[in-house]
């Protein structure tokens, strides 16, 4: 290019003075002879577009950081459209690529023609192919570096030693908000049925932000007091993944107080997350599929238990209606014995007070016929001496007291024995009675009914225990804690080829509401 020419401002041998184009065009000359042909540039890139997908044009930059760790050189970069049809690189850029995606903060070797657009002076490269692998090799040599630090530290499971609660039922989730991840999640735990509370905290699956947005969200689940941290996404490149190899979050993971499960690869990937973390499933749909078998399965247990239980108290309301049927027996057995005891006590007390009046009769009248005799011996010796049958009198009337007193304390110490002894037997009998009294009313059916249990009779009064046992047209009758209720068996597609239904005209009880989950304690 002969820069002298008659366009020159000023044409004078003593200075040379050139247009802008001119020296542009000049650069531009130079930089076509020193880079011919395409060259490989490494560096990190920066700057990436987040909507990179969707653009027709890409602009970034490729930065070198220098020994203090700060960027000192870099150069922009372009990925024109055209280019990208042209060398099939759009693969890289809308994550369609299975191993690798350019994204911001990562070491890649691309590469690109030196290009100078004089217009504007800027000099830029541009994008023609990619190295996936060297990009590949820099993490992949980052994530055996983090591997070799988490053993080293004992951290690869202790996550897995967070003892998982028995029933699961309050969730973290973290994922992107409204992603196919969020949604799949979400669509296999309200499938089950079961009532759980799940309290979304949102955060980056992919980027620069992915770290610590999803270290500050399981510290905020792990205050709030959830059961359990779900993280996840929908897969990914490689690349993609690689955000998750990422040293401080694996150690977040690993020392969480709470179980985490991770679902955030495909069947091939295992990120260095879902090494460290309790539990590892393939999709989101695989981890909520995990969590509903865990209650599925505690609720099976307590259907087996509640079935034994149900079973063990028939059992035992058979046993007591059996007892209580010996107690009415024993107890009419034992009224009979009190009756005839107390008969027994009302005749010896009758003969006791008959043999003691006859005694005292007795007396009376031998102490009558005595004196009588006394009174006609008197009357012979009267003119012997009065004084003497007047002294004798009195001595024969205190004999006779001191006969009639001994006979009545005879009397009185025989009826207290009486009264202290014949109630002994009437005691002991009412002491069994009592005990079998208590018995029977720790073995009330009514106690058990008043907790919620019902008792179901069939026409012959038997209790019915199965539908096997009830037949098309059979009326039952139901005992509640307050009333009974009267069912007729109707053919149905029930188990047992039967159900019940109320007569007509009587209320019927309250109809639980159907809803889309069941209740745990069944």
């Amino acid at each position: 290019m002969n820069l002298w020419n008659d366009n020159l401002v000023d044409s004078s041998p003593q200075r040379q003075v050139l247009s802008v184009r001119q020296v542009n065009d000049a650069i531009s000359d130079a930089i076509d002879r020193a880079f011919p042909r395409t060259i490989w540039v490494r560096g990190e890139v920066q700057r990436f577009p987040h909507d990179a997908a969707q653009r027709k044009h890409l602009y970034f930059e490729l930065q070198e950081t220098g020994g203090s760790g700060a960027a000192e050189y870099q150069l922009a970069v372009a990925l024109m459209g055209w280019d990208r049809q042209r060398f099939g690189l759009s693969r890289y850029v809308d994550g369609t690529d299975p191993d690798f995606q350019i994204t911001n903060k990562i070491e890649v070797c691309l590469e690109c023609k030196v290009d100078f657009y004089a217009k504007f002076g800027k000099i830029s490269l541009k994008i023609v192919g990619v190295d996936k692998t060297f990009a590949l090799g820099k993490l992949e040599a980052r994530r055996r570096e983090t591997l070799a630090y988490l053993t080293e530290q004992g951290l690869m499971q202790k996550n897995a030693t967070v003892p998982l609660p028995e029933l699961p039922l309050k969730i973290g989730l973290i994922t992107s908000p409204e992603s196919a991840a969020h949604h799949d999640f979400m669509t296999g735990i309200s499938a089950s049925g079961w009532d759980f509370e799940v309290t979304l905290k949102g955060a980056k699956m992919q980027g620069e932000l992915l770290q610590a947005e999803v270290i500050a969200a399981m510290k905020a689940h792990a205050k709030a007091g959830v059961d359990v941290i779900v993280i996840t996404r929908g897969g990914g490149s490689r690349a993609d993944l690689s955000w998750f190899d990422q040293k401080d979050l694996a150690v977040a993971i690993a020392e969480s107080p709470r179980p985490v499960l991770t679902a955030i690869g495909h069947e091939i990937d295992t990120s260095i997350a879902d090494m460290v973390a309790h539990q590892s499933c393939k999709t989101p749909t695989a981890a909520a599929e995990f969590l509903v078998e865990i209650i599925d399965h505690a609720a099976r247990r307590l259907d087996d238990a509640t079935e034994q239980l149900i079973l063990r108290s028939t059992s035992l309301l058979e046993e007591a209606q059996r007892r209580l049927q010996v107690a009415e027996i024993l107890q009419g057995r034992i009224d009979r014995v009190l009756m005839g005891a107390r008969m027994g006590i009302q005749q010896s007390a009758g003969r006791l007070l008959h043999r003691v009046s006859g005694n005292i009769a007795s007396g009376r009248d031998n102490l009558g016929h005595l004196a009588s005799r006394l009174h006609a011996s008197a009357s012979q010796v009267v003119s012997l001496s009065k004084g003497q049958i007047q002294g004798a009198t009195p001595r024969l009337f205190r004999v006779a007291t001191h006969q009639l007193d001994a006979a009545t304390n005879r009397v009185d110490l025989q009826q207290q024995r009486l009264v202290r002894e014949a109630p002994r037997p009437l005691l002991s009998a009412e002491t069994k009675l009592s005990r079998l009294a208590e018995k029977t009313r720790l073995l009330d059916p009514a106690r058990l009914l008043a907790r919620g249990y019902s008792l179901t009779t069939g026409p012959d009064g038997k209790t019915i225990t199965s539908a096997d046992q009830l037949s098309p047209g059979e009326s039952i009758i139901t005992q509640l804690a307050h009333g009974r209720v009267r069912s007729i068996v109707q053919p149905g597609k029930e188990s047992g080829n039967t159900k019940t239904s109320q007569p007509k005209g009587k209320k019927r009880g309250s109809k639980q509401e159907k809803t889309g989950q069941k209740s745990l304690f069944r």
